[in-house]
Formats: C-alpha cells, structure tokens, sequence
C-alpha cells in the first residue's frame, strides 16, 4: 500500500513538473524563431520599397537594389539631387513609412548622404539581410 502511494505521488510531482516545463518552454521566446521571422519580414519590406521605387520613378535605384548592386546603390545615394530627396521623403511619408520619412526630414540631403555612407553605405544597410527598413 505504501508503494502504491509512494507510486501516485512521484507520478503527481513528474506530471506537474512536466507540465510547468511545457507551459514554460511555450511562453519562451526562441531566438532562432524570431531571427528568421525578422529575415522574412525584412525581404518583404525590401520586395515592398522596390515597387515603391518603381512606381515612384526610381526605377533604376529600385534595379540597383534588386540586383545587390551596391557601387549602383552608393552612386545614386552620392548624387541624388533635392528634388529627389524632397520626393523621397513625400513617397515614404505617403506609403505609411512615417518615422523615416520624420528621421529623413530631421536632416538635409547632404547630412543624409553623409549618414549613409558613414553607416557603411548600401552594403551595409541592404547586404546580408539586413534593412535599414525593418525598424521603421
């Protein structure tokens, strides 16, 4: 009788022992899960400002970033005029990129283009899955 009892309380401690761990593991973040997600969600947000630079007349910044053409990239950044910062800042504010659009306008094109390239240039925002889009 003892043994059966001793029988039924390990059992009651493995069982509720074993549920808190799952109950803890599911409420766990998993690193991996989330990075990839992040990854996902970062090439959408890539596939999504491509259309936007196409439809938006910067069709050949738009190839230059679908190509990882990072010199392309870099040059069209370099020299990119007013007009087209001013435009650039329109188009994100309009398609719901409102804190870069606020961030873009909080400098000038120059301060801008020095940013850029101090950050590393396209490389270093696009490359690699990374995008300097994901936390906007």
């Amino acid at each position: 009788m003892k043994k059966r009892g001793i029988v039924f309380v390990l059992s009651g401690i493995l069982m509720v022992g074993g549920i808190t761990g799952f109950a803890y593991a599911s409420s766990k973040s998993n690193p991996v899960k989330e990075e990839n997600k992040a990854r996902f969600e970062s090439k959408l947000d890539e596939k999504e400002m491509i259309k936007l630079m196409k439809k938006n007349d910067f069709k050949d910044a738009a190839k230059a970033l679908e190509k990882k053409d990072y010199e392309a990239m870099d040059e069209f950044m370099n020299n990119m005029t007013e007009d087209d910062y001013e435009k650039m800042i329109e188009i994100m504010r309009e398609s719901g990129y409102e804190s870069m659009a606020n961030m873009m306008e909080s400098m000038d094109r120059e301060e801008m283009i020095e940013m850029h390239n101090a950050m590393g240039g396209s490389q270093a925002c696009h490359g690699d899955g990374n995008s300097m889009m994901r936390g906007f």
